[in-house]
C-alpha cells in the first residue's frame, strides 16, 4: 500500500533527512510505501480534506485546533494503546502533551525544536569569558567584554520563541495564569516591563542586533557577531555556515528572575486526516511508529539538531557525538526540562504572537516606550483572544 504524506521541508538538513528516512523505511516495509509530497500541509490541509484529496498523513504546525474543531482529524489514541514507544513514559512530557485536546492525541510532534543561543567560542576565549552565561544578568555583563574587542555581542530574532522564554524566566505567561489553557493574555506586567527593558538596554548600548536568521548565520561565520540566538533546527544551518572556521557553543536560553531557565517547543507533527480506510490509517501508523523507534530519532536528531522526543532515543544518543555537537546537548537539556513549554493549541494565538513580535521590536527599538507597548500588546492579545482577528 502506498500512502501519501505531506510535509514541507524542502530542502536544506532536515528535508534530506526526512527524505532519507522515508527512503530507508521504504527499503524495510514493503507492504508499506511512503510517498512524500513538499507542500503546505498547515494551510491546505483543511480544504483537501472535503475534496477528499487529503493525504493519509501530514505534518502541520502546533496550531491545529481549526481541524479539530472542524472534526477533520483522526485521533491517534487507538493506535496508541498498547505501544511501548509511543507512550507517556517513553515520549518527553512537553512532546506528549502537544497536540493534545480534550484527551485525544490530534498531533504527535515530530520536529521538536526549542530555542537555544550559539556563540564564538574564540571570541569567548578571548574576552576572558570561561563558560556560558546562566543568567540574564551574566550575559549581558558578557555583550559588555565582547564589545570591547570591537564585534557585536549579540544577533537576536524578534520572534516571540526567542522573546518567550525570557518573558517565562522572568515570572510572566503566556496566558492568564497559564502557560496551557486561558481565555486571556497577560503581558503588560513586571515580567513584561523587565524583559522589554533588559532587550532595550541591550540595543541602546549597540551590544544587540535584529537580523534574520540567513543574515546572523552569515554574520556570525564571517565573525562579525559574537553569539546569535536561534533553534535546534538551525543548529545544523550553522554548523554549514561557520564550516569549521572556529569552535561553536551552545547554550539555553538563561534564568531569569524565578531563577528557571523556561523554553518554548516548537514544531511540526503528524497529524490523521480523515476520509480513509482503516488500512490506510493502519498504514500511517506504521510509519508513525517506526518514526519514533530510537534508531530513526537518533539519525533524525544528528542530522537537523532536534531534540529526539524520546527517552529511549536520548538513551541512545552516542555519547561521542553529543561531545561534539554542544547544540545538541543544549536542546535535550531544554527538551527534558520541566520549565519547557509547549504553545497553546488556540488558533487565535498564532495572531498574538504576530503581536508579541511587532511590540517587542518597537519597544527595544524605541519607536515606542515599553509602558505603551506592552499596553497595545496586551488590548491586541485579549482581542485575538476573544474572537477578533487581522490574519
Amino acid at each position: 500500500m502506498v500512502i501519501q504524506l505531506w510535509e514541507s521541508h524542502n530542502g536544506g538538513p532536515v528535508g534530506g533527512a526526512m527524505s532519507a528516512l522515508v527512503k530507508e523505511f521504504d527499503a524495510t516495509h514493503k507492504s508499506v510505501q511512503v510517498d512524500i509530497v513538499v507542500t503546505k500541509a498547515s494551510s491546505k490541509l483543511l480544504a483537501a480534506i472535503p475534496a477528499g484529496d487529503a493525504p493519509a498523513l501530514a505534518e502541520i504546525s502546533h496550531y491545529d485546533g481549526t481541524l479539530v474543531k472542524a472534526g477533520a482529524l483522526v485521533s491517534w489514541n487507538s493506535f496508541m494503546a498498547g505501544s511501548t514507544v509511543v507512550s507517556p513514559s517513553n515520549m518527553l512530557p512537553v512532546t506528549w502533551k502537544n497536540g493534545f485536546v480534550q484527551g485525544q492525541h490530534y498531533r504527535l510532534q515530530t520536529d521538536l525544536k526549542v530555542s537555544e543561543v550559539f556563540y564564538n567560542v574564540d571570541l569567548f576565549h578571548k574576552a576572558g569569558i570561561e563558560s556560558a552565561p546562566r543568567t540574564w544578568t551574566e550575559l549581558a555583563v558578557d555583550a559588555k567584554k565582547l564589545k570591547a574587542l570591537g564585534v557585536i555581542p549579540i544577533g537576536w530574532k524578534d520572534s516571540s520563541a526567542h522573546i518567550l522564554p525570557a518573558f517565562l524566566s522572568n515570572g510572566g505567561s503566556m496566558l492568564r495564569g497559564s502557560n496551557s489553557v486561558g481565555t486571556a493574555v497577560n503581558f503588560d506586567n513586571a515580567a513584561g516591563t523587565k524583559t522589554f527593558s533588559y532587550f532595550r538596554s541591550l540595543y541602546a548600548a549597540n551590544e544587540l542586533q535584529f537580523h534574520h536568521g540567513t543574515t546572523l548565520r552569515e554574520d556570525f561565520a564571517a565573525g562579525k557577531i559574537a553569539m546569535i540566538d536561534g533553534t535546534s533546527a538551525g543548529y545544523a544551518k550553522v554548523l554549514d555556515a561557520v564550516s569549521g572556521k572556529f569552535p561553536i557553543g551552545a547554550f539555553v536560553e538563561p534564568a531569569g528572575t524565578t531563577g528557571h531557565a523556561y523554553n518554548i517547543a516548537q514544531g511540526l507533527g503528524f497529524v490523521l486526516p480523515k476520509g480513509h480506510t482503516r488500512a490506510q490509517d493502519e498504514a500511517a501508523w506504521t510509519f508513525v511508529q517506526w518514526w519514533f523507534e530510537p534508531a530513526q530519532q537518533v539519525t533524525w536528531a544528528e542530522r537537523t539538531g532536534f531534540t529526539p522526543e524520546t527517552r529511549a532515543a536520548i538513551a541512545a544518543m552516542p555519547a561521542s557525538f553529543l561531545h561534539t555537537h554542544p547544540g545538541l546537548v543544549a536542546s535535550i537539556a531544554a527538551g527534558e526540562s520541566p520549565d519547557t513549554f509547549a504553545r497553546p493549541v488556540s488558533d487565535s494565538y498564532s495572531e498574538v504572537q504576530a503581536s508579541i513580535d511587532a511590540a517587542f521590536f518597537d519597544a527595544v527599538t524605541g519607536k515606542q516606550s515599553v509602558a505603551s507597548a506592552l499596553q497595545t500588546l496586551e488590548k491586541q492579545g485579549n482581542a485575538y483572544m476573544s474572537g477578533a482577528s487581522e490574519l
